[in-house]
């Protein structure tokens, strides 16, 4: 078993989450290798350094970790590209599909970093469709005053739109957006209760293990 970490943008996790957690998207025909890396401080300043600021990846970061089984991962040999800690696998894009399947539990979310202009996604069709991020942040407070079962069932709904932004609003200040932090914290709080009993499996970045 071998822990590895891969920093993705915004459409590359939405395509992950596409498929539950549980592998990465086919390469594009100009992508014929696929880079996982061997240590989080590698994935982070590559999240950090690179996808915040690039427009293809949404201005936004997301580190992911998961486990590959041996000794399908053991047959690929471990490449330096920089200084020691600049280390990674080279998957040709063909055996792609056979290294998703060797992917033990779900893909975690261990970091994120977001750009200043991040912007996100929303989900088409639904209340939240082209509202910002702090938009969408007070239509959730808006849906837990009126109807707690309401709240619980979007999340259900839309819960990949919160996985990518839960840390966002944790970090926002909202008080001049017209909500208190006890507001703030009510529905930060009551979305990780609800998020327990649709997903138990799936960890928020915040949130405790």
């Amino acid at each position: 078993m071998k822990i590895l970490f891969r920093p993705v943008g915004l459409n590359e996790m939405k395509l992950i989450l596409d498929l539950n957690l549980k592998g990465f998207p086919p390469r594009l025909p100009e992508q014929p290798i696929f880079y996982p890396v061997l240590n989080k401080q590698y994935a982070d300043e590559i999240a950090y350094k690179w996808n915040t600021k690039d427009k293809f990846s949404g201005f936004v970061g997301f580190v992911t970790e998961f486990e590959v089984r041996s000794p399908f991962i053991d047959k690929y040999q471990e490449q330096i590209v920089g200084s020691r800690v600049h280390n990674e696998l080279w998957i040709p894009a063909e055996e792609l599909n056979e290294f998703n399947n060797n992917i033990v539990g779900p893909i975690r979310l261990v970091n994120v970093f977001y750009g200043s202009n991040y912007i996100g996604l929303t989900p088409e069709l639904t209340i939240f469709e082209r509202k910002t991020l702090i938009e969408q942040f007070k239509i959730w407070k808006e849906i837990l005053d009126y109807n707690s079962m309401d709240f619980f069932c979007e999340i259900k709904e839309n819960w990949e739109y919160i996985f990518m932004n839960d840390k966002y609003w944790c970090d926002i200040d909202f008080t001049t957006y017209g909500i208190s932090d006890d507001q703030k914290k009510e529905v930060l709080t009551t979305i990780k209760e609800y998020w327990k009993e649709h997903f138990p499996e799936i960890r928020l970045l915040d949130s405790n293990p």
